[in-house]
């Protein structure tokens, strides 16, 4: 797929999905014999993880040895197994406001169903 392609299916823009292949935390990326990027299924996946992981406030730096660890298990440290936990403690701490928030939602739905079925 072409670089175009691949920013609406992530929707990281395209100056963005540059700056990721010159710091390498998005490599190899072929190019047709016209010079176009092409780029694959894996590349998809990796951008996705890539946005996901900024989305929720991680640094480059992080992502980047994350993926280089990925890449090669051999690249584990100390430091990237405490980013890890830092990472995950995150997540579970966001994973639990989402639900205060979606029971929060679903008992004003609920409550409005009823007060619909009730007119």
């Amino acid at each position: 797929m072409k670089i175009g392609e691949l920013s609406k299916l992530t929707g990281c823009p395209i100056g963005t999905i540059r700056f990721y292949e010159q710091k390498g935390v998005l490599p190899g990326v072929a190019r047709s014999m016209s010079g176009q990027r092409a780029y694959t299924e894996k590349d998809l996946r990796r951008l996705r993880f890539i946005m996901d992981c900024r989305t929720n406030g991680m640094k480059l730096e992080c992502i980047e040895r994350f993926l280089n660890f990925r890449d090669n298990p051999k690249l584990g440290t100390p430091w990237l197994l405490e980013r890890v936990n830092e990472y995950l403690n995150e997540v579970q701490k966001r994973r639990e406001e989402l639900d205060r928030v979606e029971r929060y939602l679903t008992d004003i739905k609920n409550k409005l169903e009823l007060e619909n079925n009730d007119i």
